[in-house]
């Protein structure tokens, strides 16, 4: 009685605060009734009924009654999408109280439904859902990846090995997109296999890697190098067991006419920052080799460069291939010209032309104690003891990969993987029964063809195989609690009644175990931690401030930064730079190491934001960004120096926030000119929350220049493509946002005249809700400027990157609920993903 009424009282306290917004001024069902009179019936009545929906018939008294209408339409009327430019428009005082009217009520049904303690009728009344259901769902690759490179302690690239994955409005993790195929199911044995091995050693099989040179490299330092070096290549490189490997360089830019060797220079390789191999290049003697004799000459001079051999022990190095740097003064090459430029240097230097190979292991010795066997063998195997050990290995493995405590039972299922591979490779076949597979094993898991045999090593590497198949890792699943579970303690989930009528079965909370998995996938992209797995065993982890406090914990961790990879670019779509491709013609000045620097701005810059806890509004208003000396010479700066980036305080506002940021105009443009629907549409979806309509798949979309026309500016072509039947409908909304970014060019340099056509760039333009704006300042605050739409946009999509599904109409009302309780804390990252982690999306499965 006592929780009953303490419900009513919260109840009560937050519907008073909602209907005052009900209750402002120009607010409620006459003025909403006049508004819908006067912009909406003429096209959505109950004769026409465009779309679908008469507004004329629905009753304002119950808005929750057709929520899902009343959300879409909200989404229209934000977006400024309805009614359509070339009807009647409303001002934008009137939108924003119609819109702040019908949410407020629609926010007010949910309250309702959500309490049948207050009203035992109120649920059949309202017949709205609480929470959305989420079938199981497959570790993505990226998912796969980490989780296994911290489960072992190795560097596993998922990306080369498994398939990409169907995305949904740009994310991978949605769950009724993870499929699941024969062809996909032997990729992800293959990449099992590969972890076992990597995780154990291998002593035996010598392999090769090709690492290549990106495009564009340039005799200057490369960030991430030693200080004094020049030009090279940097990489990662895994070696398996303790032993020889052989280094080669293939091509260094030497032949029959270069002028490479004309002066000394020196080849050094370091592996882990120790210098294992130094050799000189160039010279009179090499000079002089070249000159008299030729091919053969060079190919000996190559030589020098092949099969270095080097000792290294198992583990996963940075590998460094680079070059000395050499002082202007020792040669007399052009010195009028500046450093770096392509005359003065580039075919004067030698520079690593075809990449670097590695192959070995040669003469192993065996495998060294490396991190990954120390995370994997946590005991040591005794005489006549062995077994005990590998259970005990078995168990601590199959216990965080499974994200739950293991049984014996489930320990008994892998040991006789143990069991194959410590009694080595199997007898060829006669035809004989093969042993049966364990109970819950996804794909075959076969002893390797070739290996010692007898080897503890070899069964703990099938056991780790066997839990990477296993279904207990690969899927996450809800499962439905036999007689319905209650609602988890503290949440306002209640009876569902389907929208046709009648009660459907009602919500049910996710256990602990399934609340921490969804929590740690969430925030770092991979299973619990131990201190969250611990809180999940004892059943602590389902009240709101267990919730609350675990999440604030893990935001702190460094793993949280794959909220910035894996959530933020994707949703920005800023994760496929590569996908664009700047016509050399246009842009001689682009490069792959360009394409880099734009990349790793834009992540610094968004890292900076959400892992420091600002205000996510920063992200469009922010006065800084990250900047090295290419970079910043590409946006006009001259005050930055050297290849390191940096963070650098923006003087010219037209580069602040996300609006300024080379990667956004590089992603919405073509290769050969920018797109303005590209760009207004990219804003209308990503920062504003309210994407266009799809263009209908036989759409016109040719914009080039008419032969024997002299050259127009891509606005002129606009507009007359405007002028066609059908287009001004969403051309009307995109493009006078697109066209206020103009002055930025395909590759995120400043202009003010378009080459092409000779002429000014006009960046003024009329918005649709008749605001005058010229340039990327006045377009920012005009759509943004004191409105929560970019904070909402953000907290729609990272709840639906959070649960693991689309978004539905009763969805909205926690979304909004969020973005309230976190505009008390300046709409920090911390407090959006607090509201986040304790709504009944998060915490619930719908049936």
């Amino acid at each position: 009685m006592k929780r009953s009424v303490c419900t009513g009282v919260a109840f009560a306290l937050v519907s008073t605060a909602l209907l005052a917004q009900v209750r402002e001024p120009n607010s409620g069902p006459e003025p909403a009734r006049r508004m819908l009179d006067t912009y909406c019936v003429g096209c959505h009545n109950s004769k026409v009924r465009t779309a679908g929906i008469a507004f004329d018939a629905v009753n304002l008294d119950s808005v929750h009654d057709n929520a899902d209408v009343w959300e879409k339409a909200l989404r229209k009327l934000r977006g400024r999408q309805m009614p359509p430019p070339t009807s009647r428009q409303p001002d934008q005082r009137e939108i924003d109280a119609f819109a702040s009217w019908i949410e407020a009520a629609l926010d007010e049904g949910r309250l309702k439904a959500a309490s049948p303690s207050v009203d035992a009728g109120v649920g059949a009344a309202f017949r709205q859902p609480t929470a959305g259901h989420v079938p199981i769902q497959r570790l993505t690759r990226t998912e796969f990846g980490t989780t296994v490179n911290e489960l072992l302690g190795i560097e596993l690239d998922a990306e080369k090995l498994l398939p990409a994955e169907i995305e949904v409005q740009g994310f991978d993790n949605i769950a009724a997109a993870l499929s699941i195929s024969p062809a996909f199911l032997d990729q992800y044995v293959a990449a099992t296999r590969l972890a076992a091995r990597l995780a154990v050693g291998e002593s035996t099989k010598v392999s090769s890697a090709h690492y290549t040179v990106p495009e564009g490299d340039t005799p200057d330092h490369i960030d991430g190098l030693p200080l004094g070096t020049r030009g090279g290549v940097k990489f990662r490189h895994n070696f398996p067991a303790d032993g020889e490997y052989r280094f080669t360089i293939p091509d260094l830019g030497i032949d029959l006419y270069t002028r490479a060797v004309e002066t000394r220079h020196t080849v050094i390789i370091l592996v882990d920052g120790r210098e294992v191999f130094r050799r000189s290049v160039g010279g009179t003697e090499d000079l002089r080799l070249v000159d008299h004799g030729g091919a053969p000459a060079r190919a000996e001079i190559m030589k020098r460069f092949a099969n270095i051999p080097v000792k290294v022990n198992a583990g996963a190095y940075d590998v460094a291939v680079t070059f000395i740097e050499r002082a202007r003064v020792e040669s007399d090459e052009f010195v009028g010209f500046l450093p770096g430029d392509a005359f003065s240097r580039g075919d004067r230097e030698p520079r690593l032309v075809g990449g670097v190979d590695v192959t070995g292991p040669f003469n192993s010795t065996g495998v060294s104690e490396t991190p990954s066997r120390r995370r994997v063998f946590i005991c040591k195997p005794e005489p006549n003891r062995e077994r005990e050990c590998a259970r005990r290995i078995t168990a601590n493995l199959a216990r965080r990969a499974f994200r739950r405590p293991v049984t014996d039972q489930d320990i008994d299922a892998l040991m006789p993987y143990f069991d194959r591979g410590h009694a080595g490779p199997a007898k060829p076949a006669t035809g004989g029964p093969v042993s049966p597979k364990p109970q819950g094993v996804v794909g075959p898991v076969s002893p390797k063809p070739q290996g010692v045999g007898g080897r503890f090593d070899e069964g703990i590497e099938q056991v780790i195989a066997a839990i990477l198949v296993s279904p207990d890792f690969l899927f996450r699943a809800i499962h439905t609690p036999d007689g319905g579970r209650l609602p988890a303690k503290g949440s306002s989930g209640s009876a569902v009644a389907s929208r046709e009528g009648g009660q459907a079965a009602p919500p049910y909370g996710l256990n602990d175990l399934e609340l921490a998995s969804r929590l740690s996938f969430f925030l770092w992209s991979q299973g619990p931690d131990e201190a969250l797995l611990k809180v999940a065993a004892a059943g602590k982890l389902h009240t709101p401030e267990a919730l609350q406090a675990e999440a604030l914990r893990m935001l702190k961790d460094a793993r949280a930064s794959s909220l910035v990879r894996n959530f933020a670019l994707r949703w920005l779509d800023l994760n496929k730079l590569g996908e664009v491709v700047p016509d050399p013609n246009v842009f001689p000045t682009f490069s792959d190491r360009l394409r880099q620097d734009l990349a790793t701005e834009v992540e610094s810059f968004v890292a900076s934001v959400l892992l420091e806890d600002r205000n996510v509004g920063d992200l469009l208003t922010a006065n800084y960004t990250f900047l090295n000396e290419r970079l910043a010479r590409h946006y006009g700066i001259t005050s930055v120096f050297g290849p390191q980036f940096r963070r650098v305080t923006l003087e010219d506002e037209r580069r602040w926030g996300l609006l300024g940021k080379g990667a956004v105009q590089l992603r919405t443009s073509y290769g050969d000119r920018t797109s303005p629907v590209l760009r207004g549409a990219w804003i209308l979806g990503k920062l504003m929350g309210t994407p266009p309509t799809p263009p209908p798949p036989d759409v016109d979309t040719d914009l080039s220049q008419p032969k024997g026309e002299p050259p127009k500016t891509l606005r002129a072509r606009m507009e007359r493509h405007r002028t066609k039947p059908g287009c001004n409908q969403c051309h009307g909304v995109i493009d006078p946002i697109g066209l206020a970014m103009e002055n930025f060019d395909a590759i995120g340099r400043w202009r003010d005249q378009d080459l092409e056509a000779k002429a000014p760039i006009d960046a003024k333009t009329i918005l649709p809700n008749g605001t005058a704006v010229d340039g990327p300042v006045q377009l920012r605050e005009a759509i943004f400027g004191g409105r929560d739409l970019f904070v909402r946009a953000l907290t729609e999509k990272l709840m639906m990157y959070a649960v693991g599904r689309e978004l539905e109409y009763f969805d909205m009302p926690q979304v909004r609920a969020v973005v309230r309780k976190a505009a008390k804390q300046n709409y920090t990252l911390s407090s959006i993903v607090s509201g986040i982690v304790v709504s009944d999306a998060f915490r619930m499965q719908g049936r």
